[in-house]
C-alpha cells in the first residue's frame, strides 16, 4: 500500500472536489490510500500511521502550515517571469524576448519594435500590464510606485509585444503533472477600440494588451497545438504539480508564445472563485471538456504510485 496526501485549501478549491478525487481513486486503485488535509492543519492525528507507508503529497498551491510526515511534497511555488522564462527557454518552449528593465535599461526600437509590454515580475491578473513606446522605458526605483503596485517588490519587465489581433486574446491551458486538465480562450471586449495594426497604438487612445478582464468572452479552446505548448511547458516546471499557462497566438504568423505558467498553483478552475464566475457567465462547463475530475484522479493514481517514497 501507498499513501496519496492531497492538502485542501477551500477557499482555493472546493473540498467537494478532492473528496469526488478520492472517490474516483478509491474505486480504481486498491492499493493507494488518499489523504485529505487542509492546508493550515498543524497537528494531524494520524500522521505516525501515515509515516509507515510510502507516500507522496500534493498541494496544489503553496502549503501554509502542513508538515507531511513522509515522502516527497509538490506543491505550488511563486516564481518570477524571469525565472520562469528561463526555465521554459531552457527545454526549447517559445516565449517572447524580454530584459529586466534596471536602471541604464535602454531598448532599442530597431531591435524591440516601436512599442513592448512593461509588466511586474510577480504581478497578477494582469494588473499593471501596459503598452509602452520602446524609446521611453526608464527604471523606476521601487519605493517611487504607488502602494500596493507590485513593482514595489520586485523589478519591471520589458517584453516584446505579440499581436493577437484586433483584439487581444489568450488561452490558458490548465495542466496536472503535465496532462491538460481544461482549456480556455478569451478575448477581450469589442467595446475596446480594435488595433488594426501590429503597431497601431499611436492612432487612437484606450487600446488594452490584456485580455482577461471581467467583461472579456470566454469559450473552451481546443487548439491542438496550444494544448501541446501547455503539456511540453509543464516540463520545465517538474516539482510542480498544476500550472496555468497562458499562451498567445500572432494574429499574423500563427506563431504560438507562453506568458507565463502561474506555478503558485491559483487555477484550480473547476471550483476557483474565478473559474466558478467563467463558467456561470459563458456557459461552459470545465468538468465535461477532458474528462475533469476522473482524469484528475487517474494523473493522480499514476503520480503517486511513480514518486511515492
Amino acid at each position: 500500500m501507498i499513501n496519496l496526501i492531497l492538502v485542501n485549501q477551500s477557499e482555493k478549491q472546493s473540498p467537494e472536489d478532492f473528496e469526488e478525487i478520492r472517490s474516483h481513486i478509491g474505486a480504481k486503485a486498491d492499493d493507494i490510500n488518499v489523504h485529505i488535509v487542509d492546508t493550515k492543519a498543524r497537528h494531524w492525528p494520524i500522521a505516525e500511521e501515515v509515516s509507515r507507508l510510502p507516500t507522496a503529497t500534493v498541494s496544489f498551491l503553496p502549503i501554509r502550515h502542513f508538515e507531511s510526515p513522509r515522502g516527497p511534497v509538490f506543491q505550488g511555488h511563486e516564481f518570477r517571469k524571469s525565472d520562469q522564462y528561463v526555465r521554459l527557454r531552457r527545454i526549447g518552449v517559445g516565449v517572447p524576448d524580454w530584459e529586466v528593465i534596471a536602471p541604464d535599461t535602454r531598448l532599442d526600437p530597431d531591435r524591440w519594435g516601436p512599442y513592448v509590454v512593461v509588466k511586474p515580475e510577480l504581478g497578477r491578473k494582469g494588473a499593471e500590464v501596459r503598452i509602452k513606446k520602446t524609446s521611453r522605458v526608464r527604471y523606476q526605483p521601487p519605493d517611487e510606485f504607488p502602494e500596493p503596485h507590485p513593482g514595489r517588490k520586485a523589478p519591471m519587465l520589458a517584453q516584446r509585444f505579440v499581436y493577437t489581433g484586433p483584439w487581444a486574446s489568450c488561452y490558458r491551458v490548465v495542466t496536472l503533472f503535465g496532462k491538460a486538465l481544461l482549456c480556455w480562450h478569451c478575448e477581450i471586449d469589442h467595446g475596446y477600440p480594435a488595433l488594426n495594426a501590429r503597431y497601431g497604438f499611436s492612432e487612437q487612445g484606450g487600446v488594452t494588451v490584456v485580455s482577461n478582464k471581467k467583461t472579456s468572452t470566454y469559450r473552451l479552446g481546443f487548439d491542438g497545438d496550444v494544448i501541446a505548448l501547455a503539456e511540453a511547458a509543464h516540463a520545465a516546471f517538474p516539482e510542480q504539480p498544476l500550472l496555468g499557462t497562458d499562451i498567445v497566438r500572432d494574429h499574423e504568423t500563427g506563431a504560438l508564445f507562453v506568458l507565463e505558467c502561474n506555478p503558485r498553483g491559483d487555477t484550480w478552475m473547476f471550483s476557483s472563485y474565478t473559474g466558478t464566475e467563467i463558467q456561470k457567465a459563458h456557459n461552459i462547463d470545465f468538468r465535461t471538456q477532458f474528462g475533469g475530475l476522473p482524469l484528475a484522479a487517474e494523473i493522480l493514481m499514476k503520480e503517486t504510485r511513480r514518486r511515492a517514497g
